[in-house]
């Protein structure tokens, strides 16, 4: 199943004694649906490598399977289709992460001055250390940190599990979780909130400095 939801579908023609099977480029179209396109050649010639099927940039497949091989093929097509759209959307919501964690960075060390801000710190969980970004550090070692979430499940699923983990080991840590508009967030997203502050890019300094001082 890909990640949107959707089954992974395969091609299968016949030629005399052998097979051809293929996802039919469904794998690259998937991750167009999220603009992650650019990522998927790169994750699908290494996966198809382990999944000794081939990749022609377009599509997954394997040429001239015997009959006996038919089932063992269409699970490799489809399962390597698959993985490769996922690891490109996740490459590419990395990416995206990144860059938004850059924006954030530069508002947050508008806000509290260059030397309260540090663009990344390890913060100890209860079962994980944790590579945080944007952290300030105010005198008395109160620390708040402000991460960049997107719609996208994996950084919702990431940052739901960061904060958890550090909340359980030092509630007063101020956990925020910056997004481009709270009221595009789905149910799953919002549970973040039990966890986390959550704060528009488009917040005020008074309210960035208000979420940074509550735990």
């Amino acid at each position: 199943m890909y990640p949107s939801g959707a089954t992974a579908v395969v091609e299968i023609e016949r030629n005399n004694d052998k097979y051809w099977v293929s996802d039919m480029g469904h794998g690259l179209v998937e991750t167009e649906f999220v603009a992650a396109q650019d990522f998927y050649a790169n994750a699908a010639k290494r996966i198809a490598d382990e999944f000794a099927v081939q990749f022609d940039g377009h599509s997954m497949f394997a040429l001239w399977v015997p009959e006996g091989r038919l089932e063992a093929a269409i699970v490799c097509v489809a399962n390597a289709s698959n993985q490769a759209a996922s690891e490109a959307i996740r490459s590419a919501s990395e990416a995206k992460g990144r860059k938004e964690n850059e924006k954030i960075f530069d508002r947050i060390r508008s806000v509290f001055g260059p030397k309260m801000v540090a663009k990344t710190a390890d913060i100890a969980g209860r079962h994980a250390h944790w590579d945080a970004h944007n952290v300030v550090v105010f005198p008395n070692r109160q620390k708040a940190v402000f991460e960049a979430m997107s719609l996208h499940a994996n950084s919702v699923s990431s940052r739901f599990l960061m904060f958890s983990d550090i909340r359980a080991a030092d509630e007063a840590v101020s956990l925020n979780a910056m997004v481009k508009d709270i009221e595009t967030l789905d149910e799953k997203a919002q549970m973040v909130g039990d966890v986390a502050n959550i704060v528009a890019m488009s917040a005020t300094d008074e309210d960035i400095r208000k979420y940074a001082m509550a735990s």
